[in-house]
């Protein structure tokens, strides 16, 4: 096996290497204009220089206190997020429309932990609220059920809500099917969040899963054991 680091290859690239089995993994972005569980369509203002997300911290960007943290995610990067930036000297505020913090955490059995640390910080926890809309000073926020709204000042939003899979290369390369057969290469295969945006342990699945599978036949029917219950009769 060769390792390239910071190596990010175009189309043609790809296709000069000429090899015959092609998978993809190049992952997720963060989405920047607030589409998640609750808003199907841009939240207001989400064009704004006091746009962040979690990609933008990763990269080492440092945004300007008060910061409200608008989590429509609901795993762990949420808390997480608003835990780093309220660690770092900042008062955060961690908006959600869901009915706790980091809410599907109640299924990992995290989610006391989580929601004990946020408050032992300093965090304000706001929930059962979305975002409304987005100024260079505050936010919009309103009740998911009653409607009710208010505002928070804040300098910085970081939105934690969804992710796009990184698939231009993988839509740009299957396009041109002549090109990929003069190559001689037979398949180009996405995985992990290239495929779809999931957790980190069904990324490490989808590799080794490739990694078993990748000579083998395509199976017939479901490739796994299914528990099918049954009931019998009274």
């Amino acid at each position: 096996m060769e390792v390239y680091r910071e190596s990010a290859l175009t189309a043609e690239h790809v296709r000069e290497l000429a090899m015959p089995r092609v998978v993809l993994a190049t992952g997720a972005t963060w989405r920047r204009d607030g589409i998640g569980h609750q808003h199907v369509v841009p939240i207001a203002g989400a064009d704004g220089a006091n746009i962040f997300t979690p990609d933008d911290l990763f990269a080492g960007a440092t945004p300007t206190g008060p910061v409200v943290v608008y989590d429509d995610d609901h795993y762990y990067m949420g808390g997480v997020i608003a835990e780093k930036l309220r660690l770092e000297g900042l008062d955060v505020t961690l908006v959600t429309p869901a009915a706790d913090v980091s809410t599907w955490t109640h299924a990992t059995l995290e989610h006391t932990w989580i929601e004990n640390r946020l408050y032992e910080i300093g965090v304000e926890i706001v929930e059962k609220h979305e975002l409304a809309a987005i100024s260079a000073s505050e936010v919009s926020i309103q009740h998911v059920k009653s409607g009710r709204g208010r505002a928070i000042p804040c300098a910085s939003v970081v939105l934690v809500t969804s992710r796009q899979s990184n698939d231009a290369l993988y839509h740009e390369l299957v396009a041109d099917r002549a090109a990929l057969e003069a190559a001689g290469i037979a398949s180009v295969t996405r995985i992990g969040d290239c495929l779809a945006p999931s957790t980190i342990a069904a990324a490490v699945y989808a590799g080794h899963r490739l990694a078993r599978e990748i000579d083998s036949p395509p199976p017939e029917g479901v490739p796994f054991l299914r528990e099918l219950p049954e009931l019998a009769p009274f």
